[in-house]
């Protein structure tokens, strides 16, 4: 069998983010936003402890990325990658974390991984999203981006497996009370977050012809559904003529792990 990528979320919300790749046995965190003990919690249920991480990849600064990072690089000695600009800002609030830098369209190796970031559109100083290629299987990571830009789909065209940010339904939050005008703008901004509809979008302007596996992320708890969000996206597939596994990232719940395979992906 070829070399596979599986992977599992953690927490997807706006409250936290979190999730683990293994890469032909080796483990990665995507983003750390949840508690360390959390995290903690997590990787038991996998057999897993902090000391089997091999690497953290950071897609931008924000707390609820970034949370757990400073509880981590106390108790463990773990290279932490991101943007040069990401990595000062994180040293603001976490100055033990070792950080290495990479450079957004420059694909970097390690182990078996090779890992492509790539420029996005939210308001962070810097943030990114992933390609991630194990032997000829891949996994496309793509959140907090308010807009669909030229080269995002470029970028994921051709994925086996694909986390896409899918958060807020346009109407639910024009009507939400709790949200003031400004934070609706900024949401809705081509520098805030994708809605149900882009996160179609993107999806009809990839390469899609691979496409086995689609986990929505970073719902909005007050904006959004799994239903609406799941409904939308459906949808998409269904005029796509595709039929892919399409799983819901939860804010509480971690999902079992989802195997990346060029010839078969399969949920275990």
């Amino acid at each position: 069998m070829p070399p596979v990528i599986r992977f599992s979320v953690l927490a997807s919300s706006s409250a936290g983010n979190a999730a683990l790749i293994e890469a032909a046995g080796q483990y990665f965190l995507v983003d750390a936003g949840i508690s360390a003990r959390r995290i903690i919690g997590c990787l038991s249920r996998f057999d897993l402890t902090l000391d089997d991480l091999s690497a953290v990849f950071v897609t931008h600064e924000h707390g609820d990325h970034i949370k757990g990072l400073d509880q981590i690089s106390r108790r463990i000695s773990v290279k932490t990658y991101c943007t040069r600009y990401t990595g000062l800002e994180i040293r603001e609030k976490a100055p033990g974390v070792s950080c290495r830098f990479f450079e957004p369209g420059r694909t970097f190796e390690l182990g078996a991984l090779r890992v492509t970031p790539f420029e996005v559109s939210h308001d962070a100083v810097d943030p990114v999203g992933f390609r991630f290629d194990c032997g000829e299987a891949s996994l496309g990571w793509l959140t907090d981006t308010g807009s669909i830009t030229r080269r995002i789909p470029e970028y994921l065209s051709g994925v086996d497996a694909l986390y896409l940010e899918s958060n807020y339904n346009p109407h639910l939050l024009a009507a939400n009370p709790k949200r003031p005008r400004h934070l609706k703008q900024r949401i809705a901004s081509a520098q805030g977050h994708l809605s149900n509809e882009q996160a179609c979008e993107l999806v009809e302007k990839m390469e899609h012809s691979r496409l086995e596996h689609l986990v929505l992320a970073h719902l909005s708890r007050d904006c959004n559904t799994p239903a609406l969000a799941c409904e939308a996206m459906r949808q998409t597939l269904d005029r796509l003529g595709r039929r892919v596994e399409l799983l819901c990232a939860s804010p509480d719940e971690s999902l079992p792990w989802i195997e990346v395979a060029p010839a078969c992906a399969f949920l275990s």
